[in-house]
């Protein structure tokens, strides 16, 4: 999420970049989203409290606003940082109204015990998490 200033913190994602403070990045957009790229020469650079300050340029640009949440990808192999706004994920994203409507239960109902949604729910998990009688599993796993 941008704070009020325009700021992102993301040290997880820093390392996984090999971003230190005073590493220096351009920062551009393409297509609403905005692309921090690691560069030798670059205009900006991570600060010292390991977070990006993104002009608001840009964020005006990709039309983020103060406290926006975003989803960031690291591209480490293009050292490439990508923050997407709501509106490219609701894009990219299957519908949730479709997903909900075409979601089947999983697992059946537990013999004698009336049932309930939270039946349905153990039963779910041990039908997951039990391995079948056969498969061959390393590791003497639990059978029940």
């Amino acid at each position: 999420m941008f704070d009020h200033k325009g700021r992102l913190t993301c040290g997880m994602l820093f390392d996984v970049l090999g971003w230190e403070a005073g590493t220096r990045i351009d920062i551009t957009a393409h297509a609403g989203t905005i692309v921090v790229r690691g560069a030798r020469g670059g205009a900006h650079e991570v600060k010292s409290r390991r977070f990006l300050h993104i002009p608001a340029t840009v964020r005006h640009w990709c039309s983020f606003g103060a406290r926006e949440l975003v989803l960031l990808r690291a591209v480490p192999e293009l050292s490439v940082l990508l923050i997407f706004g709501q509106e490219r994920l609701d894009q990219a994203l299957p519908d949730p109204r479709r997903l909900v409507d075409a979601a089947r239960a999983v697992g059946g109902q537990v013999g004698g015990s009336g049932g309930g949604p939270s039946d349905r729910a153990v039963e779910a998990g041990r039908s997951v998490s039990r391995p079948a009688a056969g498969s061959g599993e390393l590791g003497g796993g639990r059978r029940g």
